[in-house]
């Protein structure tokens, strides 16, 4: 990225003039790269020239003060190398602000309202992701940029601090995670309507384990067929990669929960929501053949829930299939796709 690349802001739209005012109002100065760089080579030019003078006069000096004079050279030489440390460490954390901050501008939306963001966030958010030189992972934070502006208090510092712990080990795993979760919505109504009114009320991998919470599932089966149902449960998750360690890794992080229960009404999946039914409704269905299951499984803590909108997902049509034929199996009812309108 040139040194310019943030310098013309008058082309911008308005939120995402507002956005790098605000950005430079609690970061410091966000449009001249350029200007530590000239400081800082301009004070490593300084210490060349002091200490080559410190030099000459060391020379003509007696043996005592010679040695004392290399020790005082080593110390220069030393001070020298942690500013031309320092020179390559903020250039690339400018270079990385910079690029976080233009990836997040075509995400702004028209009402997007920066001014409303606290500035002890901007500087948080600067704080761990200014350390980011990944290409994709730069998208990440762009994202919770943008997120953050279009609706300051999308996304808790928490939030901020986990990501950044994340390895791409990690970030992979839950990127993975969240292709296999179901989300039951805060109003599947308004989605219908406007698909990007999407609020979770919450999201979880439906896996049977056998535990004691899966109990409430079973409508009264015994427990034979408890364990018939988690054996088949776990094998459509194994498939994916994801095994008791991963899920245990993911819940170090603090993305996801156990050990709890939800009744959905409905799910989301791929931008389809499912009903479950009573099997032998017709569909169209009645309002009296809507059903409602308690699903069990690992569910996305508030912070996962925050970092799903940032994830790239592949919600692969295969495991919907495995996964629709597994609740009509064992909760006994008909899934039914609400059509769009």
């Amino acid at each position: 990225m040139s040194d310019n690349s943030i310098m013309n802001i008058g082309d911008l739209a308005e939120p995402a003039k507002v956005l790098i005012e605000k950005i430079a109002d609690a970061t410091g100065t966000l449009y001249e790269p350029k200007h530590i760089v000239e400081v800082a080579k301009a004070q490593a030019e300084a210490a060349k020239i002091q200490s080559e003078s410190e030099i000459e006069i060391a020379k003509s000096k007696s043996e005592v003060a010679r040695i004392q004079a290399e020790s005082e050279i080593e110390t220069t030489d030393l001070q020298r190398r942690a500013l031309q440390r320092w020179i390559v460490e903020q250039g690339q954390q400018q270079a990385s602000i910079e690029n976080t901050t233009i990836k997040a501008i075509p995400q702004l939306n028209e009402d997007a309202d920066p001014n409303a963001i606290e500035d002890d966030w901007i500087i948080k958010f600067f704080d761990k992701s200014r350390l980011v030189t990944d290409d994709k992972v730069q998208d990440l934070w762009a994202s919770i940029l943008a997120g953050e502006a279009n609706r300051a208090g999308s996304y808790a510092p928490k939030t901020l601090t986990t990501l950044a712990d994340m390895n791409q080990k990690s970030l992979t795993l839950f990127n993975t995670f969240c292709s296999l979760c179901i989300v039951y919505l805060e109003d599947p109504n308004a989605f219908l309507k406007v698909p990007s009114n999407f609020k979770i009320r919450d999201a979880r991998v439906p896996i049977i384990k056998g535990g004691i919470t899966d109990v409430a599932t079973l409508k009264g089966r015994s427990d034979r067929d408890l364990d018939k149902s988690a054996q088949k449960s776990q094998s459509i998750y194994r498939k994916y990669g994801f095994d008791i360690d991963e899920f245990e890794l993911l819940s170090e992080y603090g993305l996801i929960q156990d050990e709890t229960l939800w009744d959905y009404s409905h799910f989301w999946y791929n931008n389809e929501i499912y009903i479950p039914l009573n099997p032998s409704a017709v569909t169209p269905p009645k309002t009296e053949d809507y059903q409602k299951i308690t699903v069990s499984g690992f569910r996305l803590s508030s912070i996962g829930r925050e970092l799903f909108h940032i994830t790239k997902r592949d919600n692969p049509p295969e495991y919907l299939e495995h996964l629709i034929d597994f609740f009509e199996e064992f909760y006994a009812l008909k899934m039914y796709r609400f059509p769009k309108k």
